[in-house]
Order: C-alpha cells, then sequence, then structure tokens
C-alpha cells in the first residue's frame, strides 16, 4: 500500500476527497488527515506518509510552507499542491521545493486518482532502484572488505602517514583517529594434524574465525585483518592506556569462550606493547609477532600478554645470549675447540627443546616473515648455555637438517632432489662454528624450505581457481552462488579464496562471477526473443529489476537498449 496523508482546511473538500476516493481497491492507504499545517506537521513525521496531498491556502501554516519542512524532514517524500489559484508564482515556488504535482481546483475524483497512480509508479520504480542499490552494495561487499584490508595492511606495516591513514579510512568507513594503538595476533591450530601433514583449509577452523570476526565487528574501536598463513591481526584503538587493556582483557576472555566449546583446537594470541602514534602501530606489531613466534614450540594453547616473558624469563635468555657471544670473540671456555674437547652438563639439557616436530610445525604453518622471530625464539628456548656448545649445536643442525628433510618429503621432494633444492645446507657441520653461523644455518635453511613450498602453493593455487572457475561456468544461473559457496567447493576458506582469487586473476570472485553472468546475458539478448525478465532469470537474477540495474551499470546500457543496438546495427 502506498501511504497518503491528507491536509485540507476546507472540510467539506477534505471529506469529498476521502469518499469519492477507494484508497484500498486502488492500492492507497489514507494514514491521516489535518486541517492546517501546523496541526499536520508532526503527523505526517510521526505516519511516514509516501505521498502528501495539501492545499496551498490554509490559516497558521501555509501549503507551501508545509512542503518546505516535510522536504526537509523526508527527501523521498511526494508531495501534491492542491490550489484554488491559477498563480504562476505559487506554482514556480511549489517547483523549487520538489513538489510534484500543482492541481488547481476544482479537483474531480477521476484526476486525482489519475495523479496519484502515476506518482505510485514512480514511487515503486525508485524503490526497486533503491533496493537494487542496496543489494548492488551488499554483493560488492567484497571489493569493501579487500580494500580495507590493504588499508589496514599498509597502516600496521607503517606505509601510511597520519594524513593519508585518517583520509584513506575516512573514505572506507573506518575512524583510525584515537590516542592509543595496539596489536593482537591470533591463530587457531589443529591438535590432531599429523606431523607431516600441512594444515589446510579447516572447517572447524573457518568456523572458529567467523566468531571472532563476527565479535570484532561489533565492537567500533576494533579493525580486523586477515595475514597470511591464516592469522588474524587485530587493530585496537583506545582512548587511554586503561580502555586499551579493558578491552584487550575482554578480547582475551572472549577467546577462552570461543575455544572452550572446541577441545581438538588450540589457540594463539600475542598482544603487542601499546603506542600513542598511529605511524608507530608497526612497532606494537613487531612486538606482538616476535613474542607470538613461540607459539610453533608449544603443545598447549597460550597467551602472550603485554608483560608476557616468552619462554618464562627472557631477559634472562638475552643475558645467556651476550655471554655466549662474548665467550665466542675471546675464545674462552673451549668455545673454539673441539666438540671432543667438551665438557657437557646434562643437567642444563632439555632434549625436548631440540625437537624435529618445532621445526616440522614451522614449516607447515609459518611464513618467511617470520623466520628471523622463530629462529630467535627456537635458539632462546633451548637455552644460550647449551647453544654455547660446538656439539649441541651439531646436533641442533642436524636436527634442523632431518626435520626439513622429512618435511620435503611429505611434499614429494625425494632424496636427491633434496640436496639439490638445499645445496650447501644439506651438510650443516660447515655451520657450526660459533652461534651467529648456527642461527644463519638455521635461517637460510627454513627460507629455501618455505619459498619451495610457497612455489608448491602457487602451483595449488592454479589447480583451485581452474576447478572455481569451472564450478562458476557450470553454476552461473544459481542465484544463491556466493563466494562462501564456491570456496567451500574447492575446500579453502573464504577469506583464503577471496585473496587468491584476486592474485591469480586479477579481479575480485564478485567481478568474475558478474563478468560471466552479463556474457550470457548479452548473448540471449542478441541470439534470442527471450523477454529481459527471462533473460536474468536464465543468468542468475530472479529480480528483473536488479538484472536490469546490474546490466546498466556494467555494460552502459539497459538490456532493451543494448538489444536494439545490435538487432539494428
Amino acid at each position: 500500500m502506498i501511504k497518503v496523508f491528507l491536509v485540507e482546511d476546507e472540510y467539506a473538500i477534505r471529506e469529498g476527497i476521502k469518499r469519492s476516493i477507494h484508497w484500498e481497491r486502488d492500492g492507497f492507504e489514507l494514514v491521516g488527515e489535518a486541517g492546517d499545517g501546523e496541526v499536520a506537521l508532526p503527523k505526517i513525521i510521526k505516519t511516514k506518509p509516501d505521498i502528501l496531498i495539501t492545499d496551498i491556502r490554509m490559516p497558521f501554516m501555509d501549503g507551501l510552507e508545509l512542503s518546505r519542512l516535510v522536504k526537509s524532514e523526508m527527501p523521498d517524500i511526494k508531495i501534491v499542491v492542491l490550489s484554488g489559484y491559477d498563480d504562476f508564482n505559487y506554482a514556480k515556488q511549489a517547483i523549487s521545493i520538489g513538489v510534484e504535482e500543482y492541481i488547481l481546483k476544482p479537483v474531480s475524483e477521476e484526476n486525482l486518482m489519475e495523479e496519484l497512480k502515476k506518482i505510485a509508479d514512480i514511487i515503486d520504480r525508485e524503490q526497486k532502484e533503491k533496493e537494487a542499490r542496496i543489494k548492488y552494495v551488499h554483493d560488492m561487499e567484497e571489493i569493501r572488505l579487500l580494500e580495507q584490508q590493504k588499508f589496514l595492511h599498509d597502516t600496521i606495516d607503517g606505509r601510511l602517514s597520519i594524513r593519508e591513514s585518517i583520509a584513506t579510512g575516512k573514505k572506507l568507513g573506518i575512524d583510525i583517529a584515537a590516542e592509543f594503538y595496539s596489536i593482537i595476533l591470533i591463530q587457531v591450530f589443529s591438535k590432531n594434524a599429523g606431523e607431516n601433514e600441512i594444515d589446510v583449509y579447516s572447517g572447524i577452523k573457518e568456523e572458529i574465525y567467523s566468531m571472532i570476526k563476527d565479535n570484532c565487528n561489533s565492537v567500533d574501536n576494533i579493525f580486523l585483518y586477515d595475514q597470511v598463513g591464516d592469522v588474524l591481526c587485530l587493530l585496537i584503538k583506545a582512548d587511554s592506556v586503561e580502555q586499551l587493556k579493558h578491552m584487550t582483557d575482554a578480547g582475551i576472555a572472549r577467546m577462552k569462550e570461543v575455544m572452550s566449546g572446541y577441545k581438538d583446537m588450540l589457540y594463539f594470541m600475542s598482544v603487542g606493547r601499546p603506542v600513542d602514534r598511529i605511524r608507530d602501530v608497526n612497532v606494537s606489531y613487531s612486538d606482538a609477532s616476535r613474542k607470538f613466534a613461540e607459539r610453533y614450540m608449544l603443545e598447549e594453547s597460550r597467551i602472550f600478554d603485554i608483560d608476557d616473558n616468552v619462554s618464562g624469563n627472557r631477559a634472562s635468555q638475552k643475558t645467556d645470549k651476550t655471554h655466549t657471544e662474548n665467550r665466542e670473540k675471546d675464545g674462552s671456555n673451549g668455545e673454539k675447540g673441539t666438540a671432543a674437547e667438551e665438557k657437557i652438563d646434562l643437567n642444563t639439557i632439555d632434549a625436548g627443546k631440540i625437537s624435529q616436530k618445532t621445526i616440522l610445525h614451522f614449516l607447515k604453518n609459518g611464513t618467511l616473515g617470520e623466520v628471523d622471530d622463530f629462529t630467535e625464539e627456537y635458539f632462546s628456548s633451548i637455552g644460550y648455555e647449551v647453544i654455547g656448545s660446538a656439539m649441541l649445536r651439531q646436533y641442533v643442525l642436524v636436527e634442523a637438517l632431518l626435520s626439513a628433510a622429512a618435511f620435503m618429503k611429505s611434499v614429494g621432494v625425494e632424496g636427491k632432489d633434496q640436496g639439490e633444492l638445499l645445496g650447501k645446507l644439506s651438510d650443516p657441520s660447515g655451520f657450526s662454528d660459533s652461534v651467529e653461523s648456527a642461527r644463519e644455518y638455521i635461517s637460510q635453511l627454513l627460507r629455501i624450505v618455505l619459498e619451495y613450498r610457497n612455489k608448491l602453493s602457487d602451483q595449488k593455487y592454479v589447480e583451485i581457481i581452474d576447478k572455481a572457475r569451472e564450478f562458476i561456468q557450470n553454476n552461473y544461473q544459481n542465484e544463491e552462488m556466493s563466494l562462501q559457496t564456491v570456496a567451500s567447493e574447492v575446500n579453502v576458506s573464504s577469506n583464503h579464496f577471496s585473496a587468491i582469487f584476486r592474485k591469480e586473476t586479477g579481479e575480485t570472485f564478485i567481478d568474475y562471477l558478474t563478468a560471466v553472468r552479463m556474457e550470457k546475458a548479452r548473448t540471449l539478448l542478441v541470439c534470442s526473443s527471450m523477454k529481459t525478465s527471462e533473460i536474468g532469470f536464465q543468468v542468475g537474477y530472479r529480480d528483473p529489476h536488479y538484472f536490469s540495474y546490474i546490466f546498466k551499470k556494467t555494460q552502459g546500457m539497459s538490456p532493451k537498449e543494448y538489444r536494439k543496438a545490435k538487432t539494428e546495427s
């Protein structure tokens, strides 16, 4: 029903209009009436009619003043002015206000109904266009989210100035300005993944991440960015350090609550220290990332808080590291001697820290950007007093090599090919002279294997994208086709799929799907006699108006104009 409000100071005329028109039969509902504009205004604002019919000459507040006030409150309302005066000045004022129709009295039922129906058609068309725009914005959500992700990545990476961050954020609906900031990193692993299994898409992990994202999206001061390697990065802003801590504590409590329902999953969170400048957010990120690297060495869930000393005693580890490096410089304590000359106190060695499982875990899930932090944390976890022994250093390097070999075998690289891939790193004996050379060996080894793993992943991504394209080509008619639908079909998380699809094809999923549908629509418009609405249905748009809206948006003309242009050329 189209809602109508009637304002007329002459009672007889008002009653005549009310009773002469079959409102409901013709698709209208009279929601209110009044004898002057002053009484009418609050009623109009309350009932929110689609059409206002008002006399132009009334006591207290005339129709033109009423129209101005109503238009300022309700810009989309359609106004019909009734006037007993054929005065051009009145008509000109009415037009300037945005009045839809200016009708001279006396007005017949037929004439008024004819004008109301014309306006109803306009309202219907505008409503459909509005709905189409809303749906289009919803469909383009993937593009908006990708733009937001890039913005957050650049902000966290320190690539944007404060002016650029505020300006770009404003365009994307992100108010980045605040007194303090900090970073939280989150990752979830399966407890039951085999040692040689790469941690791939998991419906359970997707479910957990979706809950975390929903929680973050409900808080204005938290912005979420999906990192490479299935890590969620949260940028938190606040007006004080106390507020920042309160939000962090609330986030940790909520994370524990979510994960309480997933006993077979491990979760890790790392909180970076607060900073008071947007350009220093990368400092908070580096702090969180450094602590976060230890997750590969743990078998229980862990939260690395702001004051947390990773591995239990980071300060003493740094002292051990300095002491060990000093020994290397002056050659004392047998450091430059042979392994056979060393005396090793077995009480200082935790063999469990020197584990192939730790390196394997990192090779499955780590990223190139984490190599240095991981290597540092790995050495710290073993202990610099231990790593100061040449014999134990050599043992650590051999274990790392065996871990890399086991991982490479799990992804199809056999013995001879492993040697070619690793080159001089196949023999770690030449890298055990010092802690620094040992650290460099581990870093190089990890980088080579991760680069190879990423290369395999890229090849796998090509297969995934080909499969996704085939699925879209065969199912584009389905209106329910979505990013989540296709991601599930190719067994990849939706966020990951969105990223690799754009990387491999140069366009977003929704852009590709729309292009496929428009190509099919163009063919049908030229090569068939089907109606526009039927063609829209055939290519995945049940709403013919939305199909026309998308077609015109992407092709520059309506479907009818396209058909006419092609058939007449």
